[in-house]
């Protein structure tokens, strides 16, 4: 193997440097003219370059990773496809089918794996450059923007270890830019001791100034101090349960960080006493507006400005809704270089879990049954489709769409803390968390308080999320699995993953402990493991 392909995936050294222009917004994606590493962090422009990079790789990359290429569900999407709660219906290819089969074993997963790995040691790579360089370049910023800029690679660098250790467990650590080939080969690091240093970024940035402490639209897109103490709460969270077992500890961490956020006042929920059930709905204002304060964080998308297009529109709905004619015998949605298809299509388990007065699952607001194209004819749709994800206009011109996608949610946050309160004996509060939540989507107040507290929370969780992929993460952390508790109940049990009664292996069926608990962590790819010898023999186990 030549020297530059050693470790390739983790040690680009040359990722950041000529991947954005220094532009108004970072959504504009021009190349540079050529530089050299040499050249590159000598004036202003490199430097905002430099950051806008990281916007673009690393986690925030999932929402434009694909299986294999073609019409394949979306990075963000693997872990609820493994779950069995969502469905990829066009099933070709093997990641997919082997979930749906419960054949956890390397060879359906390693491809798979092996692009999650690399995409965020890229995003950290950046991250390690900016943070590395950007101090040295006081002749041409100011303190002030100093501060800034490292403080978002900060932020970006926990993100990616963040994400790296829940999917891998013990991950290798690297916090400096790699311009040779010197100690390039790291062995796995504790996953308690990554998410120590993923903490310290993060309250190094939080307890300072350096980030506004604003909304996110009101800061323009780039990272606020509210961003970055919900990461923290979030990571808190996950630290609390498996595999780290971090418990009360940092519960009551992850519910005061989240209680921060509440009490900064930044962000609320949009229409808090009451969303409507029609297209001017709270979960509608959320889908279609960049300017809500709901939104802590989002993938940003502008097809009509800058190309940058949202693509989870064709993966709204099914194939059959290509064959829909409108009243003039034409075609309702036009292909535009790709093809309509379910690749996260919801359980019925989900879907008939909601109570009847959920406003998130009446007709378009989080998933519809129904559409009526422009000249009156109205079409039934075959399969549930993701409203939350459908842009009309996409569709009909055949291209990607401009919606945003929501990564970070207020109504996550006051989840977060009604979680961490409930989880150590403060019921009551936590209660008062979640009925917010509950109130906004057309709920009476929950009562329950211990166990069932806890249960009702992830429900809730379930419920809120169903398309910003949040349910592996929570079965992950709790080893818990939701079953049905009566049709339209409003309510799951969570039970055991071991004995759990798991969704759609195969398709349309059900399969006791059909997910083994090693299979909660991805394989490291083979390729990272041969190519770096200390990682010789140190495969998360059970995968053979």
């Amino acid at each position: 193997m030549q020297l530059h392909n050693i470790y390739k995936s983790i040690f680009c050294v040359i990722a950041l440097s000529l991947v954005m222009s220094a532009c108004e917004s970072f959504l504009e994606e021009n190349p540079l003219d050529e530089k050299t590493t040499g050249q590159f962090w000598r004036t202003e422009s490199d430097a905002q370059t430099g950051v806008n990079a990281l916007y673009f790789g690393g986690v925030p990359y999932l929402h434009n990773i694909d299986v294999d290429g073609g019409w394949t569900p979306k990075a963000t999407m693997w872990g609820g496809v493994m779950s069995g709660l969502f469905i990829d219906k066009r099933k070709d290819r093997t990641f997919t089918n082997a979930s749906e089969g419960a054949n956890f074993n390397i060879e359906s997963f390693d491809a798979t794996s092996q692009k999650m790995w690399t995409e965020f040691y890229i995003g950290i790579s950046r991250a390690n450059f900016v943070i590395a360089n950007i101090p040295t370049m006081t002749d041409v910023l100011s303190p002030d923007k100093i501060s800034n800029y490292v403080a978002q690679g900060k932020f970006f660098r926990a993100y990616a270890y963040y994400y790296l250790v829940k999917e891998y467990g013990d991950v290798p650590y690297i916090d400096q830019p790699y311009t040779s080939l010197e100690g390039i080969y790291v062995e796995r690091t504790s996953a308690a001791e990554v998410y120590a240093k993923i903490e310290a970024d993060l309250l190094d940035i939080i307890d300072g100034n350096a980030l506004p402490n604003v909304a996110f639209y009101d800061n323009g897109g780039y990272v606020t101090k509210p961003m970055a103490q919900t990461l923290l709460a979030q990571i808190y969270l996950q630290w609390a349960g498996a595999p780290v077992n971090g418990g009360n500890e940092y519960y009551s961490k992850a519910a005061n960080m989240a209680m921060d956020v509440i009490n900064g006042g930044q962000h609320g929920l949009v229409q808090p006493d009451g969303s409507s059930d029609d297209l001017n709905s709270a979960y509608n204002v959320i889908k279609t507006t960049k300017s809500s304060n709901e939104i802590i964080f989002a993938k940003e998308y502008n097809q009509t400005s800058y190309n940058v297009g949202n693509s989870y529109a064709v993966r709204s709905i099914g194939t059959d809704a290509f064959q829909w004619k409108n009243a003039n015998g034409n075609s309702v949605f036009k292909p535009g270089g790709d093809v309509l298809y379910n690749a996260y299509l919801p359980s019925d388990l989900l879907i008939d879990s909601y109570h009847p007065s959920d406003v998130r699952n009446k007709e378009k607001q989080f998933f519809f049954r129904e559409y009526t194209d422009e000249t009156g004819v109205s079409h039934t749709l075959n399969n549930v489709g993701n409203w939350a994800w459908f842009d009309e206009g996409s569709l009909i011109n055949g291209r990607n769409g401009d919606y945003n996608m929501p990564i970070f949610r207020y109504a996550e946050v006051l989840l977060i803390a009604a979680e961490g309160l409930a989880r150590t004996g403060s019921d009551a509060q936590g209660r008062s968390y979640l009925n917010q939540v509950r109130r906004r989507a057309g709920l009476g107040d929950e009562t329950a308080s211990g166990d069932l507290l806890i249960q009702s929370i992830l429900t809730e969780r379930f419920h809120e999320f169903p398309l910003e992929f949040k349910i592996w993460d929570d079965i992950r952390r709790t080893r818990l699995y939701p079953e049905a508790d009566g049709v339209q109940s409003g309510r799951l049990k969570w039970v055991p993953l071991a004995s759990a009664v798991i969704q759609n292996k195969p398709d349309g069926s059900t399969r006791v402990g059909a997910i083994p608990e090693y299979a909660l962590l991805w394989p490291i790819p083979l390729s990272e493991m041969q190519a770096n010898p200390a990682l010789e023999g140190a495969q998360n186990p059970g995968w053979n």
